[in-house]
């Protein structure tokens, strides 16, 4: 079985700083089911990819 770098997964505070928001509103949209992202311990944890996957969702028309 091949093992993952878990060291590419994101911190809170990392992804506060690439949205650019306060690290509160991301425990809050996480907390939520909101924003895509796992708990490690108490500790959530986010993938690059699938940010990058639901970034681009949020953006797709409504209409």
């Amino acid at each position: 079985m091949r093992s993952r770098n878990f060291a590419s997964y994101l911190s809170v505070e990392e992804v506060a700083q690439r949205f650019r928001v306060n690290s509160t509103t991301i425990y809050r949209l996480a907390q939520r089911g909101i924003l895509p992202g796992f708990k490690v311990g108490s500790q959530w944890r986010f993938s690059p990819t699938i940010l990058d996957s639901w970034v681009a969702q949020q953006m797709k028309p409504t209409h």
